[in-house]
């Protein structure tokens, strides 16, 4: 091949200052750079190569040339006039017989987006010149001669965050202004010489060339080619230097393309993406010391060892999460995936899965990188290389940059790691209108998905959750779900995800119970066999007690300070908040002895919810400190993955499936003393003392379930409650579609709710095509606003300004922090209120969905006051709002 004629002088990378040596990097070696990045990370997954040649009739070889060729075509709409001039003294050293010319605006440039545009150039390019006086010419318009390269084209050059479509786009913003013509057949030559080059380096080693078709494209090519691009923009001292030299011809390219995999494999192994895995050793190396596989943990090694969908039901506290994992570590032993993503439905349950998961890290991994989805998360040391990170000529569009403030926001880490830990949030927003989001699917794809507490979600999240699921099945993929127990039309529902293979007795009413769903059909796995291993039988004899909006009365909460003065270890479950406030300032009022009375809820700083949460740990969990009683007032926050202990539980009246979780929290640990008139778990169960649950219905609206759950309370009469049997017995019935003799403000209540859920389940159809259509920005705010429907929170940050800046909840002020820990402090100090609170406020949210509220600070901690509302928080309280009786 003759040596290059146009591609040797486009930058692809320039430096701030143009200095001597190498301050530029010539575009077709980053490309190869971000090739060489793709070929070492194909040649160290087997699981990605397994993903990208699915269905495919294809060798891997030649998927893999594909792959590199496309990858290495990510950038080609930066051979265009309106980037170079980006950093036009780049240019002009280039191509120094031009400097004449009259060049793009710099506004121009500005708005200039080389994703979007390579797509517009390669649909241009391409196409066949028609005669312009051909009127028919309109009406049989050829096909596109590469049609089959578009699903490619189309997902590496969105790799800066939003994937277009060829027919979607505005083409008239991408055409080449007139004043321009002269640059404009120059930069189609390259474009034309760099796709022919691309063909000479990787198409035709394996037997391929152009004209050939491409196989179906991976929906994980948009996060790996965006991943690739990142890090083969890592320049540093020894990775990935900058060359302006052009090359001699094609062999010198094939050259540098082979030299830069070293760089590659380095920039892998520094980015924590790669780590060795250990062999399987069975479930029981993921116990402590002295423990054997139990219950469901038993079954593990007869689970198939293929991808699939896998359902397991189980009791609280039965050892769920290590069966999960050990499967988890058994399919990523035979290479069926690279890592391991949990997710939980709170930050609470995610930060107690996060302390679970620290002592087997390492026995999946050596050197594992495990990562929590929020806050001061565990990230590879060598990432905070992001601190220092230079700007450079092409600013927020460098992708180094973006990995930089991708990174930063440490919720995102979650998909990067070996073992990761986050709320569904961050997983549903993988089949959402998001940037990034084929970053997640990638991060998902590669990993065993776990899913804890799926009875947690809503019909909108479920609805977003089982396209999750699809697109997991999709890629050849596997999803454990965890749940105490799920009503069978729910289970029925998910397990259809991965096809319609069932099983006859998958539906069976065995428990606890395994339902694993695959390509190749539907298994079923129980304990019938090991009857030693089922769960012990208990019992429980709930306690109902009437009371006005189920609020527990003086009586109730002097019964609970006598309790603890007894040694018991007490929690009071709240519905609301404020109720869960109001009733631990009532008990404080009353606590005459200096019982210790804790509050904890979600109306935290992230700081001290964790601090909250370690306290509660430490005072209730398996090693908690039991010589003297103690009070627990929650909300929900406790009835899900926190492994805590009491003796006497009250509850505000919840779902079934609900409460038996809350339920799970009585006696979960064995011990050798119990308080006296404790030695059997006691339940009380809040019940209303009239008809309909008031504001309780804004959090569980299914007004039937709440109903049919108290008759089944009520029908005990006084007898024992008997688990595990009340999983099965209570649940399909409760859960039933039928209906029964019921009350007429049931039904009113009933078509009430029916009614939100078919516009629930509407709105998760339209925000999934959205996501075809739309993209919203990557922030903690949009997440929570298109995942969690109804459950909408404000933000807010509260403040105190000084002569230094504005000083938030934990003491730093904001103008005196750098640019990264200003994203940590933002996540550490704001408080997640109720939607409604905003009609409060005359402040308007920033463009981050943050309302900063100025207050004062008091010797409590810190207060605002409005015309016609107080809100403090305080490090025991939390954020409170009061309404005065007599307002300004």
């Amino acid at each position: 091949m003759e040596p290059f004629k146009y591609i040797c002088h486009y930058w692809g990378k320039s430096s701030k200052s143009l200095t001597k040596g190498n301050d530029i990097h010539l575009l077709i070696y980053h490309c190869l750079d971000v090739a060489a990045v793709a070929d070492c990370w194909w040649d160290q997954s087997v699981v990605l190569q397994n993903a990208f040649c699915r269905n495919e009739m294809l060798s891997k070889q030649k998927v893999k040339a594909w792959l590199l060729f496309f990858i290495a075509l990510h950038d080609i709409g930066k051979f265009d006039i309106r980037f170079q001039y980006k950093s036009a003294e780049s240019w002009l050293k280039l191509n120094p017989a031009t400097p004449s010319l009259n060049g793009p605006s710099t506004q121009m440039c500005r708005k200039f987006n080389h994703g979007a545009a390579g797509l517009y150039w390669f649909n241009q390019d391409s196409l066949s010149e028609q005669s312009p006086g051909d009127f028919f010419s309109f009406f049989d318009a050829a096909p596109h001669p590469y049609e089959s390269w578009f699903p490619w084209v189309e997902a590496v050059t969105g790799h800066h965050g939003f994937i277009l479509h060829s027919q979607d786009q505005d083409k008239s913003r991408w055409e080449m202004p007139a004043s321009l013509a002269s640059y404009a057949a120059q930069d189609k030559q390259a474009r034309e010489e760099w796709i022919s080059v691309l063909e000479a380096l990787f198409l035709t080693p394996a037997g391929l060339s152009i004209n050939d078709i491409p196989p179906d494209c991976s929906s994980l090519l948009a996060g790996f080619c965006s991943l690739a691009d990142w890090l083969g923009s890592w320049t540093t001292t020894d990775t990935f230097l900058f060359k302006e030299d052009a090359p001699s011809g094609i062999q010198a390219l094939r050259k540098y393309f082979q030299d830069r995999q070293q760089d590659a494999c380095r920039v892998l192994e520094l980015s924590g993406l790669v780590s060795n895995k250990r062999s399987y050793d069975g479930v029981h190396a993921l116990l402590d010391n002295g423990y054997q596989p139990r219950q469901l943990q038993v079954l593990v090694d007869a689970l198939p060892t293929a991808p699939g969908l896998t359902v397991i039901e189980a009791p609280t506290g039965s050892g769920k999460t290590e069966t999960a994992l050990a499967y988890a570590w058994k399919l990523i032993d035979q290479q069926l995936a690279d890592s391991v993503i949990f997710a939980l439905p709170t930050q609470a349950t995610a930060n107690a899965m996060l302390s679970r998961m620290e002592a087997n890290a390492s026995r999946l991994f050596t050197s594992p990188n495990l990562i929590l989805a929020h806050g001061n998360s565990r990230f590879n040391h060598l990432f905070q290389s992001i601190k220092s990170r230079a700007f450079t000529e092409q600013g927020q569009e460098e992708a180094w940059v973006q990995c930089c403030q991708w990174l930063s926001q440490s919720n995102k880490k979650v998909f990067l790691g070996q073992i990761g830990v986050c709320t569904i949030d961050q997983v549903l927003i993988s089949v959402l209108p998001v940037k990034h989001r084929f970053i997640r699917g990638l991060g998902i794809g590669r990993s065993v998905l776990i899913v804890d507490e799926v009875h947690a979600y809503d019909t909108y999240m479920n609805g977003l959750l089982e396209a999750v699921l699809k697109a997991q099945a999709d890629v050849g993929g596997s999803v454990i779900l965890l749940s105490a127990t799920l009503p069978m039309k729910q289970k029925q529902k998910l397990l259809d995800t991965y096809g319609l293979h069932t099983d006859p007795e998958e539906n069976n009413s065995a428990y606890p119970l395994i339902n694993w769903r695959g390509v190749n059909g539907a298994q079923r796995f129980d304990l019938l066999a090991h009857p030693e291993q089922l769960p012990p039988r208990f019992s429980i004899q709930p306690e109902p007690i009437y009371l006005a909006d189920m609020l527990p009365d003086l009586t109730m909460l002097e019964r609970m300070i006598a309790a603890a003065n007894a040694g018991a270890q007490v929690c009071l479950i709240c519905n609301l908040v404020d109720v869960a406030q109001l009733c631990h300032q009532r008990l404080k009022e009353l606590n005459n002895t200096q019982v210790d009375i804790d509050l904890f809820h979600a109306r935290f700083t992230l700081n001290d919810r964790r601090e909250k949460e370690n306290r509660v740990i430490s005072n209730f969990g398996k090693n908690g400190e039991r010589n003297v009683g103690r009070i627990l007032v929650a909300t929900q926050v406790v009835e899900q993955s926190l492994d805590v202990d009491f003796d006497w539980l009250i509850t505000q009246h919840c779902p079934a499936d609900l409460l038996f979780q809350r339920l799970g929290r009585l006696h979960r640990h064995h011990r050798k003393y119990r308080p006296v008139g404790f030695e059997i778990p006691l339940a009380t169960i809040l019940l209303p003392d009239g008809e309909g649950y008031g504001r309780h219905e804004h959090i569980y609206s299914n007004v039937r379930v709440m109903w049919r759950t108290q008759q089944h309370i009520e029908e005990l009469n006084g007898a024992s409650l008997f688990f595990p049997d009340a999983y099965r017995q209570w649940l399909d019935s409760i859960y039933d579609d039928a209906e029964m003799d019921e009350p007429e403000w049931v039904i009113k209540g009933m078509d009430k709710f029916e009614s939100a859920e078919c516009e629930k389940r509407f709105k998760a159809r339209k925000v999934l095509q959205w996501a075809e259509e739309y993209s919203l920005q990557d922030n903690d705010e949009t997440i929570l606003a298109v995942t969690r429907d109804g459950e909408m929170s404000l933000p807010l940050l509260p403040y105190v300004q000084t002569s230094s800046g504005k000083q938030l909840l934990d003491g730093q002020v904001y103008e005196d922090l750098s640019h990264e820990q200003q994203y940590e402090a933002l996540a550490l100090n704001r408080v997640n209120v109720p939607f409604t609170w905003k009609r409060s406020f005359s402040e308007v949210v920033d463009e981050d969905g943050l309302l900063w509220l100025e207050g004062k600070q008091n010797q409590d901690g810190w207060i605002w006051q409005g015309n016609n509302i107080v809100i403090t928080y305080t490090r025991d309280e939390g954020m409170t709002r009061v309404i005065p009786a007599n307002p300004k």
